[in-house]
């Protein structure tokens, strides 16, 4: 081959990445690389400095032949490290990529890349995941034991295997494709030429980079295909390859006292201990499925939750009960840095590997936390265990109970009941998600421990203005119960009244998992429109939200959700339970339809009230749900003088 097509250079004198590709001879693979360069599709500017380091064949001669392509050529043969520095030091980008020759990219690459040291300016270096040409794994990260030995970690597993997946904090990412911020290579002086000609100079960077105080991640959504040993070998006894076994010494003598902490490989708990470098704990979280927070309440929390908890150093692990690995919920979390346990043998083996390193274990809701009670107290008897009810189950059906006037729900809410108090019992706290319901326990659980961890919310709109909107909102998901009965009687009693005095007047039914008889509700003013992507619309043109729920339990997250928009609402006592609010003060307070519907009346005609409510809203949301709330709650469960002792009957398990 002696022509060919690639990435153009960037048009720009300052492209978004520098993607520097050391060779030496192997042209074939070099054409290959540059082939799968030239077929990447990115949304960033990208200019390619290929080094052609004295390659003893017609490499020079052939990469004339490729447009869009910056050929650098050595006075003499200088290795990878000197290799890799030259180019560095030709890089227009500010981001450096460092991409072997015997590599092939796979779609994505380069945007993965870029986009995770974009997500977060605390990351200095992010590699690839590594494949062998039979599609396994060969690193998806790396670990160096506390002789200076590595470690490729997943080597010869699926690429799709949950271990891999997520975005994770390691001791080093191989050099064949890594991206690393250009400012914070010049600043540590390159690869350190005393690793040269090769080998550890990767591990070098990463470790400089992370004592330089920036993170060092592997992102698995950037892929290579690496044939690996095609430049220098497999045989570490002679050519360029014996200065693996060399250089390993020089390594372990410059970061000995680093190294002192990372122990060696013994068995699989080694492995779950060492392939994420965080310093925290490792948290399992277990819910009934993958977080969809932007379809309900719960999920919004759950998601806040994570994010305090990985902000706090943690590793967390998430296991959905139900085992469905729902998208693209699972994939965001796999991008934020938590494993993804979908199926039962990936969840046991996890419990049987890494049990006995779990800091804490949070179980969500009654019958999820007795599906894995057994597996708690058998793998992890160690770990702190968390109860995270949502919200009071058997609360809430009672009172479905006590509306519709039946015993039959009365003696399945008993059931409930037994189950969810005896899930508390056996925990070592309790959280809830309001003083409200702190307080019901108190008198009827007196000995468990019980904390308030709320929902979170902060102020999307600012300054909320009036002017230009119309129509009534109802927000909430339908495989709710409550959610559906709300939406009837808003449908069917409560907007007739408001249309007979403002005829304009209109109610949107907004929310996922719609049934029939929530859809049957649509038409004469009213509209079931159902799920929506982005509820921000949706909010900028309401006049007035509601929430008309005649029974329920918890934080109801609709009315936080709607004042974090700057939307006044019209709420029922039970949907303002637990949120402290006050009726003409934060939200208009209604209890039967026709109150209800001149509180909406009320806020369709008087701008002055509407503005003051907005307003108040929003300054109770920042008082009581924000997110630096919810962290001193989970810092004083983990870290603080506020760590539960256990209560638990089945302590010693």
């Amino acid at each position: 081959m002696t022509g060919g097509r690639a990435v153009p250079v960037a048009p720009s004198a300052r492209p978004d990445a520098s993607i520097i590709i050391p060779v030496h001879g192997h042209w074939a693979a070099t054409a290959d690389c540059l082939e799968s360069l030239a077929a990447l599709e990115s949304r960033h500017s990208a200019e390619i400095i290929v080094v052609d380091d004295c390659s003893p064949d017609d490499t020079a001669e052939r990469l004339s032949g490729w447009a869009g392509i910056r050929a650098v050529r050595t006075p003499e043969n200088l290795g990878f490290v000197g290799a890799c520095n030259l180019g560095a030091a030709q890089a227009a980008g500010d981001v450096l990529v460092f991409l072997n020759n015997d590599t092939v990219v796979h779609p994505e690459w380069l945007d993965a890349l870029l986009d995770t040291l974009a997500s977060d300016q605390r990351i200095g270096l992010v590699g690839s995941l590594l494949l062998g040409a039979d599609g396994a794994v060969q690193e998806s990260g790396g670990i160096i034991w506390q002789d200076a030995t590595g470690w490729n970690y997943g080597r010869g597993w699926a690429a799709d295997d949950a271990r891999v997946r997520a975005v994770r904090d390691v001791d080093y990412c191989s050099g064949a494709s890594i991206a690393v911020r250009a400012n914070v290579f010049h600043d540590l002086g390159g690869f350190d030429t005393k690793y040269a000609p090769a080998y550890y100079e990767d591990t070098d960077l990463c470790f400089a980079v992370r004592q330089a105080g920036f993170r060092v991640v592997v992102q698995p959504e950037s892929v290579v295909t690496h044939a690996e040993g095609l430049t220098h070998g497999q045989d570490d006894t002679g050519g360029l390859k014996r200065f693996q076994a060399v250089n390993r010494h020089v390594f372990l003598r410059k970061w000995r006292r680093v190294l002192e902490g990372h122990g060696s490989m013994r068995d699989a708990a080694d492995l779950w201990r060492a392939r994420h470098r965080t310093g925290g704990g490792l948290v399992l979280i277990v819910d009934a499925n993958v977080p969809t927070p932007d379809r309900d309440s719960g999920s919004r929390r759950m998601s806040a939750i994570i994010d305090i908890l990985l902000a706090m150093g943690r590793y967390v692990v998430f296991a959905p009960a139900e085992r469905q690995a729902i998208q693209p919920y699972a994939q965001e979390l796999e991008r934020r840095g938590v494993t993804v346990l979908v199926t039962e043998e990936d969840q046991q083996r996890f419990f049987g590997e890494a049990g006995g390193l779990l800091e804490a274990v949070l179980l969500c809701r009654p019958n999820v936390a007795w599906q894995y009670f057994e597996c708690v107290y058998r793998h992890a008897p160690q770990a702190l265990l968390i109860y995270d009810t949502v919200d009071l189950h058997a609360l809430r059906q009672h009172r479905r109970a006590s509306f519709e006037q039946s015993a039959e729900q009365a003696r399945r809410a008993d059931l409930v009941w037994a189950k969810e108090s005896a899930a508390m019992r056996a925990a070592d706290v309790c959280l809830v998600v309001s003083k409200a319901e702190q307080a019901l326990l108190a008198e009827i659980e007196p000995t468990v421990d019980v904390r308030v961890l709320s929902n979170i919310h902060r102020p999307v709109v600012t300054e909320p203005d009036p002017a230009g909107r119309g129509g009534v909102v109802f927000v909430g998901g339908y495989q709710h119960f409550p959610n559906v009965d709300a939406a009837r009687w808003a449908a069917q009693e409560i907007m007739p009244l408001v249309r007979s005095t403002s005829p304009g007047a209109t109610l949107d039914l907004i929310g996922s998992n719609m049934p029939i008889e929530v859809t049957a509700l649509d038409g004469d003013g009213v509209q079931a429109v159902g799920w929506v992507a982005d509820l921000e619309p949706v909010y900028a043109g309401a006049r007035v939200a509601i929430a008309p729920l005649r029974f329920g339990a918890g934080i109801k997250g609709k009315v936080a959700e709607a004042i974090e928009y700057g939307v006044p609402v019209v709420v029922t006592s039970i949907a303002a339970e637990g949120m402290d609010l006050t009726d003409g003060a934060d939200v208009l307070i209604a209890d039967n339809a026709d109150d209800f519907a001149k509180a909406i009346i009320r806020l369709i005609d008087d701008d002055e009230l509407w503005r003051t409510l907005a307003g108040a809203g929003q300054h109770l949301l920042e008082a009581r749900f924000s997110a630096d709330a919810a962290r001193a709650v989970l810092v004083d469960l983990l870290d603080g003088p506020g760590r539960p002792v256990r209560n638990s009957p089945l302590q010693g398990r």
